[in-house]
């Protein structure tokens, strides 16, 4: 590419794909609706291909457009999380600890994760980025988190990490499903019943896909979700089951969901993820082993409903 995108380009390509138009992206950026098409049409000149298709007033982001959002967004997160610490030196003298978690993970288990750590370690300020798994080692790796937490993922050279805990696979159900009824749940007893997947991008499917290959292959899915929490909300509204671990289950309270044991018994890995690296500002160690701690207290305190 002969022509770089310069900063003007990258705001307003990521302001069109936010608000879908060019009156909207004009409004977050304070510019001229002209000024917008202008900028819009040099960048796909210099790129060399659309990103952007119209369809009843909105722009639509081309699957090429999509991949290039999810760069800038990256970027955004870094840019806005030096703004927020550039505040954080003007306000406080606290020391920033900069955390990525899955949702489940940050909802649930890093909560205790904080409270002790914040009591060992005075003067503290946590930055928290909620991201899916392989997102969280990205986010480690491209320096914009000190620590991250989720499940297993493949190796990211540069970035180490360790096991902090294994959690069996539970299936989450409507509480007046008539399979709710049983302790335990086998695959053959979901293959004909439709499920929620969590995204590939989560890890968890390859093992669900396993789990069920026994038994013709998984069931007909009705709908995918990036998070287990919101999988598991997709279960309250009876829209079927879906498999995963028992982090979510203390947010299910009087929501209408049950969990029971999947058989065969299959287990999540989750790890800590940091940088291999020298880092003199974070030692990783301290929070890993409260890390191990917190997921082993969570688990105790987690029966199915």
């Amino acid at each position: 590419m002969s022509n770089r995108l310069s900063l003007r380009h990258v705001e307003t390509i990521r302001a069109v794909i936010l608000s879908g138009s060019v009156t909207g992206a004009a409004t977050r950026l304070h510019v001229t609706q002209p000024a917008i098409s202008n900028v819009l049409k040099d960048a796909e000149e210099r790129l060399g291909y659309h990103l952007f298709d119209r369809r009843g007033g909105r722009l639509v982001p081309t699957p090429l457009a999509d991949l290039l959002f999810e760069e800038i967004e990256r970027s955004f997160t870094g840019l806005d999380a030096i703004n927020d610490y550039c505040q954080q030196i003007q306000q406080t003298h606290r020391r920033r600890v900069s955390v990525a978690c899955t949702p489940a993970f940050s909802a649930t288990v890093f909560p205790e994760i904080a409270k002790t750590y914040s009591q060992e370690h005075s003067q503290v300020f946590f930055s928290i980025h909620s991201r899916d798994a392989q997102h969280v080692a990205a986010i480690v790796n491209s320096r914009k988190a000190d620590i991250g937490f989720a499940l297993d993922v493949p190796a990211v050279p540069g970035v180490k990490s360790e096991v902090i805990g294994e959690l069996d696979l539970y299936c989450y159900l409507p509480a007046l499903h008539p399979l709710a009824a049983h302790p335990s749940l086998t695959a053959e007893q979901l293959c004909n019943e439709p499920m929620i997947r969590l995204s590939r991008m989560e890890g968890v499917d390859d093992i669900v896909d396993h789990a069920f290959a026994a038994v013709g292959g998984t069931p007909t899915p009705v709908a995918e979700c990036p998070a287990a929490i919101s999988a598991c909300a997709m279960v309250a509204a009876g829209l079927g089951f879906t498999l995963f671990d028992l982090l979510p289950l203390s947010l299910l309270e009087s929501s209408g969901v049950v969990a029971r044991r999947f058989e065969p018994r299959c287990q999540l890995v989750y790890r800590a993820y940091w940088l291999d690296s020298p880092n003199p500002h974070f030692d990783p160690a301290p929070m890993i082993a409260l890390a191990r701690k917190a997921l082993s207290n969570t688990l105790s305190s987690r029966k199915p409903l």
